[in-house]
Order: structure tokens, then sequence, then C-alpha cells
């Protein structure tokens, strides 16, 4: 069972989040991705003072048409702070020996991930997605500090669309697996602003989150 675990603060989820994970699930051959909303990640401060409960519904809602994803509230249940290491040795448990996880996320994410708890842990347990978007910083990680030697080929062939996946060996001996995608660039921190100053957001958000956030009168 290959299983991708998409984590984040999903202020709010919107399109770009599910088209990614959608990306990853088939170019990767994956059984589910499980999207995991985090309570407080060290790194990033939750704005507009939105719960981990909203969100998470948020997630929910957005995620409930596919039955290829899947919700999992495992870092609401752990102390603070929250830290991604801790989330993926719960999820490895709870699924078991046979079962291969996939952290998925943005390649920004992964760029500074040296600066995450625990790191040089983080990346024995488990391989990484991102998807390959023209313009992103995929060149620095020839110069990354967990990286072997990139194929600049490779990343020529993703940025042309004649690959569909690559990968790059870590220093762990586990990968990152880079997934061309079409690269949709929405912003939730946009999103955020758009919605306190009552612009329209339609067809940014899944229609369902979009009318929890009206009813629930979030990020006003």
């Amino acid at each position: 069972m290959r299983i991708g675990v998409f984590g984040g603060t999903f202020n709010p989820i919107h399109i770009a989040h599910l088209s990614m994970a959608e990306f990853c699930r088939e170019a990767m051959e994956l059984s589910e991705v499980v999207f995991v909303p985090a309570q407080a990640p060290p790194h990033k401060e939750v704005e507009y003072g939105v719960s981990a409960e909203a969100r998470l519904e948020m997630v929910r809602l957005a995620t409930a048409s596919n039955p290829a994803f899947r919700v999992d509230d495992v870092e609401l249940r752990l102390p603070r702070p929250s830290y991604s290491i801790k989330t993926v040795e719960m999820l490895k448990e709870q699924y078991g020996k046979g079962a291969e996880l996939f952290f998925i996320m943005g390649m920004d994410s992964f760029l500074d991930i040296g600066s995450w708890h625990a790191a040089d842990r983080l990346i024995t347990l488990c391989d990484f997605i991102t998807t390959f978007r023209p313009g992103a910083k995929h060149f620095d990680l020839g110069k990354h500090k967990y990286v072997h030697e990139v194929d600049m080929l490779m990343l020529d062939m993703l940025d042309a669309k004649e690959r569909t996946v690559g990968k790059v060996e870590l220093t762990s001996g586990r990968y990152l697996h880079l997934v061309s995608s079409f690269g949709m660039d929405i912003s939730s921190t946009e999103l955020r602003r758009r919605i306190k100053h009552r612009k329209s957001v339609k067809y940014l958000l899944p229609d369902l989150v979009e009318s929890y956030i009206l009813d629930k009168r979030l990020y006003r």
C-alpha cells in the first residue's frame, strides 16, 4: 500500500491543494492521500484566529467527493507544538510495516526542511513528493544538504512536459519525487485577503468550503 501524506494549515484549503494531491496520487500510483491539518505548526502562524477544528471541517468538506482522499486529525490529537516527524511516526505505526509513506509538500517547504525539527531523522522515514512547476526553485536542489547530485537533463525534461515523474536521491537513501503538473498559482493568503474585503473566491475554493466560510463568517 502506497500512502500519500499531505500536511498543512489549509487556511483555507483550495483547489490547488486538491489538484496537487490528485496529480501526485495518479502519477505515483498512491492507494490514497491522507490530508493532515496542522494544529499549530512551529514555523507558521495560523492567521485570522481560525480554529484547527474549523480548518479540519473545511478539509473534510473539500475531500468528501474523492474516495481516494482521507482526512486524519492526528496532529490535533498530538501535544503542541506540532512536528511533522511525530505525525509520520504515528501514521507509520497506524498503517503498519506493509505501507510505504510519501510526504507531499511544496518545493519551498522541501528546500527549507533542514530547519524542521529532527529533519535528519525525518528524511529516513519516508519518501517525499513535490509538484514540478515552471519558475519554481528546482535548480536549488543541486546545493541542498540532503540531496545527492541532481540530473539536470531530467529537470529540463520535466520542465518541457516530456516526462511526468522524476526523482532525486536523498542522502538518507530515500527519494524526492518530482511530479509534473499544471502549477496552479493560488495562495491561501490571497484568498483570506479577498474574503476579508468581500471579493469573490468562486472557482478558487470548493463550493462546500466557500459556503462554510460564509456561514461561519470566517476571515472577516
